[in-house]
């Protein structure tokens, strides 16, 4: 070994253990961060979370030399080919519509990690049913708005802000210049 760091590689390192409440049952639930270098310049962070009242588990894996990639991005929809816009998400991820007035923060993202912007509208659309029991007139309005939207009727266009908490977002393609922006 030429090089003293050489030891570290291929290394689990536990840096990080507490208790939090679990996001199904509200009980505790152990957070365990590892990181583990796979080379002298790239590491990765690995999440896990374990509920030991519901068994609930979730377990993310991020690259920490992407870490100073974008957390932010803003897609604007305004043709129906922005619906195809394909990009990585992370797991836990806060998605805003500023002009429809919602704001949903996702602990644990049911769809995938690469995904289309439709793929999210309609994730967003399924989810509004067990968010909104108090506001239901108001939820199927932005249901109907976000229908019109996926099926291609964009009478206003709509701004899709994605925020992840710590991992980098990335758009893997779009088919209009200007079609996002990093916030």
């Amino acid at each position: 070994m030429d090089n003293k760091d050489d030891i570290y590689i291929d290394k689990l390192q536990e840096i990080d253990k507490h208790y939090v409440k679990c996001p199904i049952c509200s009980g505790n639930a152990l957070m365990v961060i590892y990181v583990y270098r796979i080379s002298n310049d790239e590491s990765i962070a690995i999440s896990t979370l374990k509920c030991s009242s519901c068994g609930f588990k979730f377990r993310d894996v991020v690259s920490l030399s992407e870490i100073e990639s974008p957390v932010c991005i803003e897609i604007y929809i305004e043709k129906d080919i922005d619906l195809n816009t394909s990009l990585y998400i992370p797991s836990l991820i806060d998605i805003e519509i500023p002009q429809l007035g919602i704001a949903v923060e996702l602990k644990s993202l049911r769809i995938g990690n690469i995904v289309t912007v439709d793929a999210i509208i309609h994730y967003i659309i399924e989810s509004l049913n067990s968010i909104c029991i108090d506001k239901e007139a108001i939820c199927r309005e932005i249901a109907v708005q976000l229908n019109d939207v996926i099926n291609g009727k964009i009478l206003k266009p709509i701004t899709l802000k994605i925020k992840s908490v710590y991992s980098p977002l990335k758009i893997l393609k779009s088919y209009r210049d200007k079609g996002y922006s990093y916030c």
